[in-house]
């Protein structure tokens, strides 16, 4: 675990309002820093100055671990997040689960002898 302060520098000036906080490691406080800047830039409304300034963070002892400016926190690629549980997209041209279309087949012949039209689902 890392004790990491996050200050604002702003052109030559570091602005007095840090924040700690505990992460595990450097990649965890670059999450935060993101997170730090993203936020403000929301409530801000988007202030270009704060486009050029800089998160720096720093370990108990002062040393700096990592800097990140606002423009590179803000427009960084996000690494997608492996989920097990997330849906996976079905491949083009895979065709519909015939499944689904024969659960559908006695609501769409109900709905015909009531003369009304059920849209074929999935394609079916």
């Amino acid at each position: 675990m890392i004790r990491a302060h996050f200050t604002i520098r702003l052109g030559g000036n570091s602005l007095p309002a840090s924040a700690a906080q505990s992460v595990d490691d450097i990649e965890a406080a670059r999450s935060v820093a993101r997170t730090i800047v993203q936020r403000l830039m929301r409530q801000h409304g988007g202030d270009p100055r704060l486009l050029d300034a800089t998160m720096v963070i720093g370990d108990d002892d002062g040393a700096t671990l990592l800097e990140l400016s606002f423009r590179d926190a803000l427009y960084m690629p996000v690494e997608p997040v492996a989920d097990p549980d997330r849906r996976r997209p079905r491949p083009p041209g895979r065709a519909p689960s015939k499944r689904l279309s024969a659960a559908f087949h006695p609501v769409r012949r109900l709905a015909g002898a009531l003369g009304a039209r059920v849209q074929p689902l999935l394609g079916s």
